[in-house]
Formats: C-alpha cells, structure tokens, sequence
C-alpha cells in the first residue's frame, strides 16, 4: 500500500499578526510590574543624599618665640632635688590668657621632647628634677596672647644635662616651729655650715608623707619669698615633714641638705588670754625691746616652746614670720625698720594642766614706731 502522507497530520501554520506568544507576554508585563514597583520605591523612599568631603579645619599655629623667658634659678646646672624656675619677662599689661608652664625633657637637648609631670600647683614656673632627670635636658614653654589679640607660645631656654648632688643629713636643722609641728604655725628650716663652708645656696624645698618612709610629695605653697618658711595648714594635719636645699660645699662639689623628718604635724587650740606684754609693748617702738610672759602659773602648764614673733602691715590678715629675734631668748624682740607702721604679736605653744597642747596667742600690739 502507497504510504500515507504524513502531511495531513501537522497542524496549520497560523499567521503571527495580532497576536503574541504567550512566554513573551508575561515577560513584558512582568518587567512593566517591576519597573512601576521600583519607581515608586524611589518616590517614597529616596536614595541618601551623598556625604560631602569633609573640609579640614585650618589649626591656628601660634608663633613661637624664645627671647621673652629667662631662668630665674636653679639651672646652671639643674640638681636633682634644687628648684628650677622660669620667668616671663614681658610686663604684666602686654599679654593676657597666660596657660600654665608645660616642662618638658630631652636626652640631647634638641629634639625627642616628652612632657614631664610635677609641675606645681601654684606655681607651674617651678619644678624640682627628680631621679628620672638626671643625664637630660629641660626646658619650659607657655602659651599666652599678645597685646595684639595674638596667640604665642613662650619657651624657655635650655637647661642641662641635670646632674645629682650628694645627700647630706648633718647640715640642716630647723630654727623654729617643729616643737611640734602645728597647723597654721610656721616652721623654718636653716642650714647650720658657715658662710664660707658653703656657696650657691639653691631654694628650699618641703616634702609631706603620710608615713614619713615613702611617698614624699613636694609640697607647694610655702613662703614664695623666704622658702625656708613653711606654713603647714590643714591638709598637712596627721602627716610628716621634711626641708631640703642645694648647695655647693668648700670643695666645689654639689650637696643636697637634707633635715630630719619631724610629725606628725597636729591641729590645736589657740587661746588668746593667757599671755601679756610685759615690757615694751606701749607702744611698740623701733630700737625697744618688748618682752612677752605666759601668765599661767607654774604648775598649770609645761613644755613651753619657743616665741614666735609675727608682722603685719593691717593687723588683720597676712601674718609673716620674723625670723631676726633673740634667738637665746625667744620671749624678747626689738623692733626694726622693717617694722616701722606695722603690728606685731607672739605665740607660743605649751601643755595645759590637762595635758592637752594648746597655743597661747599674744594680742596684736602697734603700729610700731619710730
């Protein structure tokens, strides 16, 4: 049989106008789905606006200047133990905003610079170089701002390389005041080598320990006009005290005098109507002699230390210290010059009958004068 033609089976060819495969249809409404989607993506949510460059910040450079500090003392050399101190000489008028000193060391002395701690905290412009020192070099800087309203940093010259002193203990003694030690009354710190056994005297300096072994720290506030003074007020209360001062001895060799510790240093009462003038006192005059006596009788008190006269220019405030009495006989002082117009008084510490330590305040006599 004549095979069948297998034409006959396929099915018609069909005309592709007006219509479009299914496959491609859902595509192209897929496609036009996502797009609407994706724009209304964008309308409600809108990309970050981009980050702008950050612009630096010009840092204000302050000009430098080398030739307005002086070294005032201590630095020729620097000694462990013996205050440095720096000094602005531009006059008080002609800058303002004046920063504390930074001190800083060096191993050569011209570059590496680090800043070292211990600057004190009422007179940055001073600074004791400790062990870690030695060998280095110092130097301090301050920023302040000129009469022209512009910003300078003042630095010092260089000082060193520091060197040590050797300690000694047998040179220092105290003139006054640690019999005890007592809060608000002055002790002061001499050293007992003849003038000619010693030069170059350095600053006094005063340490404070809670337990007179370890941890001195230097103290700050003691007369800035007679560093062998010092005042310890409450927050020496309960601690202990030492002095120390730098010297060159007979030999050109540098010494660091070192007094014993006294404390703890002790708070008191001061009573004021137990002592009396008993010569000399009215008035006061330069050239006579007053004498001072505690009125207590004998046996209500002992342990009387030694008088310690003061001046003041108001009779109020500001009490100094007079360190030119009669050394022999601490209850006698002849007035001076320097006392002309001002008012003096006198203390003195003893034990009661109760054996509480007390202060006996004299009252205030003056002015003194001429």
């Amino acid at each position: 049989m004549p095979a069948e033609d297998s034409r006959q089976f396929r099915p018609t060819p069909q005309s592709g106008i007006g219509r479009r495969p299914r496959g491609s249809l859902f595509i192209w409404m897929a496609a036009l789905f996502a797009t609407v989607v994706l724009t209304a993506c964008v309308i409600i949510n809108p990309p970050p606006a981009p980050t702008p460059t950050p612009v630096p910040t010009p840092t204000p450079t302050r000009q430098t200047v080398i030739d307005v500090v002086r070294v005032a003392e201590g630095g020729d050399p620097p000694v462990i133990g013996q205050t440095v101190k720096v000094a602005l000489t531009l006059d008080e008028d002609s800058y303002t905003d004046r920063s504390r000193w930074q001190w800083e060391r060096s191993d050569d002395g011209l570059t590496g610079w680090i800043a070292v701690p211990g600057a004190r905290l009422t007179d940055s412009s001073l600074y004791a170089p400790v062990a870690a020192d030695e060998g280095k070099y110092l130097r301090a800087s301050v920023n302040y701002v000129d009469s022209d309203d512009e910003g300078k940093t003042a630095l010092s010259p260089t000082v060193g390389p520091v060197v040590t002193a050797d300690i000694d203990t047998e040179t220092v003694e105290f003139a006054f005041g640690n019999d005890p030690a007592v809060v608000s009354r002055a002790v002061r710190a001499r050293l007992t080598l003849s003038d000619s056994d010693y030069s170059e005297l350095g600053r006094w300096r005063w340490d404070r320990s809670d337990n007179a072994l370890r941890g001195w720290t230097d103290v700050t506030d003691y007369d800035a006009e007679d560093a062998s003074i010092f005042t310890p007020s409450s927050l020496e209360n309960g601690k202990y005290l030492r002095a120390s001062v730098v010297y060159k001895d007979s030999d050109g060799d540098f010494k660091r005098g070192l007094s014993q510790t006294i404390g703890p240093v002790i708070s008191v009462k001061t009573v004021a109507d137990v002592v009396r003038f008993s010569a000399g006192a009215d008035p006061p005059t330069v050239g006579t002699r007053i004498e001072v006596e505690l009125t207590l009788a004998n046996s209500a008190y002992s342990e009387l230390g030694t008088w310690k006269w003061e001046r003041s220019s108001d009779g109020l405030g500001k009490w100094e210290d007079v360190t030119d009495y009669d050394a022999a006989n601490t209850a006698r002082y002849t007035p001076t010059d320097a006392d002309e117009g001002k008012y003096l008084r006198a203390s003195a510490l003893y034990v009661d009958s109760e054996d509480e330590r007390k202060r006996a305040l004299s009252q205030t006599i003056g002015p003194v004068e001429d």
